[in-house]
């Protein structure tokens, strides 16, 4: 399994006001909140009234050289601290999990972007295949993308 973890704290943001924004996404107000390196995230198939089921469609930059697009479904959503998007390749989930954390503590909030992806037990042994994809120059570029957006989402939200 291979976990990539940045965790950093947003002044003045609280977790529902993160979790509203993320949980409910349209490509207008994703594209504004970063013109130019963030182009589509919007929900393609609503789940449940709580969001959970939600497929979405996610299309990015991560700076010049990388773009991350996937499709995912709301697999949790627990108001206002954590929401967790499994990605899929048509109608199958993949051994890959993008986990947003926000909890509330008196400097903002502590944010926690977590990326898992790979196999438990026996599969592990296809985790250098992923490594081939999600390299350290995947890695930096995923790092950088997030130590820049958080504060752009606070600043967009008039935080």
């Amino acid at each position: 399994m291979i976990r990539h973890v940045v965790k950093l704290i947003v002044p003045n943001a609280k977790a529902h006001q993160f979790y509203d924004f993320m949980i409910n996404p349209t490509d207008k107000t994703y594209s504004e909140w970063w013109p130019g390196e963030h182009l589509q995230f919007h929900i393609v198939k609503p789940g449940d009234e709580n969001h959970l089921g939600d497929i979405v469609f996610v299309d990015e930059y991560l700076g010049k050289k990388r773009r991350l697009t996937f499709y995912g479904v709301v697999v949790t959503a627990d108001y206002p601290n954590k929401i967790e998007w499994q990605m899929m390749k048509g109608k199958v989930r993949l051994p890959a999990v993008l986990e947003l954390g926000l909890i509330d503590t008196n400097e903002g909030i502590a944010l926690k972007h977590e990326l898992r992806i790979g196999y438990k037990g026996i599969g592990r042994a296809l985790d250098p295949f992923i490594r081939l994809y999600f390299n350290k120059s995947f890695q930096k570029a995923l790092e950088d993308h997030c130590e820049v957006e958080w504060f752009k989402l606070a600043k967009y939200l008039g935080l």
